[in-house]
């Protein structure tokens, strides 16, 4: 009765609406079996009336996989329990480790396929939370890792609207109270051989440390549980202070202050650029190229172009900010030529220009009008010693002065295309924009015209 008890408190302190789906993370092993088992015991006696269900993730790593999905499949059906699997392939030789390899895919196709704003439930357990905890001590974490595995958590799915949650009741639970409960009501469950291969990092704690740790200290599990929960709480606090100062420094999406920055300790800017880092869906890199942020970047010369890069991104600065940059490769100077066709592709990571015939347009920074009639069109890349006017300007200078009076990153000049026809410059297209110059249609002659539209990747 005490595990039943305890996971009606946990669900109770969720406060969930009528509506929410409850989805189980149904692996077949004793864990998740007794969680799915007490789950159903709550729902026959009508102590809870939302949707239910479980979703089983076939991994492929072992030779009985087939047979676990036959078995979760069969138990579900006894209990009269909706059910559903997918298979997961790892994309193996990325340099990670099979197992965060497996934990990735299982958690992508758990979210993908749980219904908008249910609730998963995972079987981890208080032992689960030692190891996790003793692996993030190993890597050197902070207080973040430190708090090892949330009770609870939201997770809104890159590139969509999209928000599930996470929930583990059974986090105060130990694996003894779970293995004794599934002894007592003669469950059935499958033994996945991976967990014996000592290998893997989590086994090798389970099977050779913790054994003896627990002997010395038998209360390891909840005195640990607990650090966790206060390193979880100092998180918190200092997401909660972190969120205001970035407010303070953000400048854009993705720029912050270079002068606001200076300002700060260097520990508040590594956390402050953390938290921008997890606003914007992006992994933080490491701490040590996280400490170079201040003296490699924002201290540099003041002549200096300074870069910082990990992974497929960049720190960088200009005018007085500091730039998020994502790693794209170089437009080496050259020519296009137009030849009226419909869809023209631009240099990656650029995207295309889309011509439409008009009767009667104006140019804008939406789109573009010429005249194929009146000679030919080039998109020239490169060559910032071109002269050029801006409509409405009376003055002309070399496109080198005008990114610089008009504030383009040096990293963004390569991806800017002048239009010219007949060797005269009609426009730039910069960050999909249509910047006209004095030469350039304002609106349609008599004559039909094409009007060039810019098309992202996206």
């Amino acid at each position: 009765m005490q595990l039943i008890h305890t996971l009606q408190q946990q669900l109770s302190a969720l406060a969930l609406r009528p509506e929410q789906g409850l989805v189980l993370a149904y692996s077949g092993g004793v864990d998740s079996h007794v969680l799915l088992h007490l789950m159903c015991a709550l729902r026959d006696a009508g102590d809870i009336n939302n949707p239910l269900s479980a979703i089983h993730i076939h991994h492929g790593l072992s030779q009985h996989a087939d047979d676990w999905l036959r078995h979760c499949q069969q138990v579900c059906l006894d209990l009269a329990l909706p059910f559903s699997a997918a298979k997961v392939t790892l994309a193996q030789g990325t340099g990670e480790s099979l197992e965060a390899l497996a934990r990735t895919a299982r958690y992508t196709k758990l979210y993908e396929l749980a219904p908008v704003n249910s609730v998963i439930l995972l079987a981890q357990h208080q032992d689960d939370q030692l190891e996790t905890f003793l692996l993030q001590l190993k890597r050197g974490a902070g207080p973040k890792g430190l708090a090892a595995m949330a009770s609870y958590s939201s997770k809104t799915l890159p590139g969509t609207d999209k928000v599930v949650h996470l929930a583990r009741p059974l986090l105060s639970v130990s694996q003894h109270q779970i293995v004794a409960y599934a002894t007592q009501h003669k469950l059935d469950w499958v033994e996945d051989e991976s967990n014996q291969n000592t290998n893997f990092e989590r086994n090798f704690l389970r099977h050779q440390i913790l054994p003896s740790l627990v002997h010395k200290w038998p209360e390891i599990a909840k005195t640990v549980s607990r650090s966790a929960a206060l390193c979880a709480e100092q998180q918190s606090l200092l997401e909660e202070v972190s969120k205001q100062k970035l407010q303070e420094i953000r400048r854009s999406n993705t720029t912050l202050s270079l002068a606001a920055l200076k300002q700060v300790s260097n520990g508040w800017l590594v956390q402050i650029v953390r938290q921008w880092l997890h606003q914007l869906e992006i992994q933080s890199p490491s701490q040590a190229i996280l400490q170079k942020i201040k003296h490699e970047v924002i201290d540099a010369k003041a002549d200096a172009n300074p870069i910082l890069q990990w992974g497929n991104w960049q720190f960088r600065r200009f005018a007085d900010e500091l730039h998020l940059v994502p790693l794209t490769s170089d437009i080496l100077p050259h020519t296009l030529v137009w030849q009226e066709q419909n869809h023209l592709s631009l240099p990656s990571p650029l995207g295309a220009l889309v011509s439409t015939r008009h009767a009667y347009a104006q140019s804008s920074d939406c789109h573009l009008l010429i005249a194929p009639d009146l000679g030919e069109i080039k998109l020239q890349f490169g060559g910032y010693s071109q002269r050029f006017t801006p409509q409405g300007s009376q003055h002309s200078k070399p496109l080198k002065q005008w990114y610089k009076e008009w504030q383009i990153p040096p990293w963004q000049r390569d991806k800017i295309a002048l239009v010219k026809q007949n060797d005269v410059p009609l426009a730039l297209l910069i960050e999909g924009k249509w910047r006209l110059s004095h030469r350039a249609l304002t609106e349609s002659p008599t004559h039909s015209v094409i009007a060039l539209h810019y098309k992202s990747h996206s």
